[in-house]
């Protein structure tokens, strides 16, 4: 695993994580049975994965698309089946490390902190937003959008971006 992208080391040996191209195939399953809906055909796959016996399993995946000078954040899900599958030792330092959304999160944001000035998401899980926190992010005046500064902008660009996002809707 590459040391400067901030992925537990703990984890080194049974979970590499990475942004996959044209990774809507991987995320199908995965994502049908989280959202009930296809995987996303647009943006960056960020993927986790668990070495499972002499393979690699899906464990975790979330996307990011680019938006003006910042990136969304969505649909995040990881396989509790691929999971349970874990030797007891790893889902211990799993659960140390803060799970396996916490990964791939840490990970496509430190990927895209250069290139964006931050990450807009839409969330009202209580499990969800416990991890994003963990990632700086923060909640805005509006009932789920939520917001990880990489860079400030001056306040009218940033009040535009916010509310371009906003306009949006749910993504």
């Amino acid at each position: 695993m590459n040391e400067n992208v901030p992925v537990d080391p703990r984890l080194q040996g049974f979970v590499v994580v990475t942004e996959v191209a044209e990774g809507q195939v991987l995320a199908e399953d995965i994502f049908q049975a989280k959202y009930r809906a296809a995987a996303p055909g647009h943006g960056h796959h960020i993927f986790a994965f668990l070495r499972l016996g002499a393979g690699w399993q899906v464990g975790s995946y979330i996307n990011y698309l680019p938006h003006r000078d910042a990136m969304l954040v969505g649909g995040a899900c990881t396989d509790g089946t691929v999971l349970a599958q874990c030797p007891a030792a790893q889902r211990d330092l799993l659960r140390q490390a803060g799970g396996l959304m916490l990964q791939t999160v840490r990970y496509a944001e430190h990927r895209f902190s250069r290139q964006s000035v931050g990450t807009f998401g839409h969330c009202g899980d209580a499990r969800s937003w416990s991890v994003l926190a963990q990632c700086g992010y923060q909640r805005l005046d509006h009932p789920y959008l939520i917001v990880r500064w990489n860079h400030r902008l001056v306040a009218d660009e940033e009040a535009a971006l916010v509310a371009s996002v906003a306009a949006l809707g749910e993504f």
